[in-house]
């Protein structure tokens, strides 16, 4: 079992910058709102929910659940500010062996290999966790993002038509992405 209030843990991005990885606390209103408040919107778009919306954040705030959602993120230490959050949703019923990963991270902290520790991370935590498959949700168009889970062992399972719908209006194909949280040549010894 994770103890989710001490957790941390320390990387070192390509540019040299350190980072910390943590759960989201109470404490962490200001910062989550700066996060996405600064994001373009062409940045936030794409995310299920709109995270320029204060009520979002509040509601995330006030229903903090580990056992829920594991919300990770990732501060910059020579700035002392959030620059990344990775969330590892649980499902319910028939399904609650599997989590459903979502990454954001800061424009310029991109190309620096974050959201790819922050995805080993949440493989990590998702086998303590007892899961035993992971998902992710990826538009067609986003074809870096979709090659950057395959070399994290994601397999496409199928391509959902028109299921993504952007506030305005727009439709976008979606592409649903699965692994084993522990693969069977990760498990022989």
């Amino acid at each position: 079992m994770i103890n989710y209030v001490a957790y941390r843990k320390f990387v070192t991005l390509k540019n040299g910058r350190r980072v910390m990885f943590r759960f989201l606390n109470a404490e962490d209103r200001e910062g989550l709102t700066q996060l996405f408040k600064e994001a373009p919107a062409e940045d936030t778009m794409f995310l299920k929910q709109d995270v320029k919306d204060l009520k979002v954040i509040n509601y995330w705030m006030e229903n903090i659940n580990y056992r829920k959602v594991l919300p990770l993120l990732a501060v910059d230490l020579e700035g002392n500010r959030i620059i990344a959050d990775a969330t590892l949703h649980r499902g319910k019923h028939a399904a609650k062996h599997i989590g459903e990963i979502r990454i954001f991270v800061s424009r310029s902290f991109r190309g620096l290999g974050l959201g790819s520790i922050m995805l080993e991370e949440l493989l990590s935590l998702a086998l303590q966790e007892n899961l035993k498959w992971l998902k992710a949700e990826v538009l067609a168009d986003h074809k870096k993002v979709i090659k950057a889970f395959r070399n994290k062992g994601f397999e496409t399972k199928c391509t959902l038509e028109e299921y993504f719908l952007r506030k305005d209006g727009v439709t976008h194909d979606v592409v649903l992405m699965m692994r084993p949280v522990l693969k069977k040549e990760e498990a022989e010894f």
